[in-house]
């Protein structure tokens, strides 16, 4: 296996609204992200490494989702959807966005 280390937003590690189950998810999948942030490891390996049952790990990934902490692209081959690829956003961009919601919602 080889070795290696991934990038974690700190910001992201130390929010306290994120559960600990999610926050290791994130610095799972920060392992396996490229210089774009991006990856696309398996959801069996993502459970592996993470040692988290089925549904103890969608539910804390799918609230990684929802947060828009992680953008989960499926792609397609042909007609059937077969791998998904995992874009993860940083700080910076998460604050970016929740100023433009604030600035849209007090208009």
């Amino acid at each position: 296996m080889k070795g290696g280390y991934g990038k974690v937003d700190r910001a992201i590690i130390e929010d306290p609204t994120l559960t600990p189950e999610s926050r290791l998810i994130y610095a799972c999948l920060a392992c396996y992200a490229d210089k774009k942030r991006s990856c696309y490891p398996s959801i069996e390996t993502l459970i592996n490494v993470s040692g988290m049952g089925k549904n103890r790990f969608y539910k804390h990934m799918n609230a990684l989702i929802e947060r828009g902490i992680v953008e989960k692209v499926k792609l397609k081959k042909g007609n059937l959807y077969c791998n998904n690829i995992y874009k993860l956003k940083d700080f910076r961009f998460l604050q970016n966005r929740e100023v433009e919601n604030r600035t849209t919602e007090n208009q």
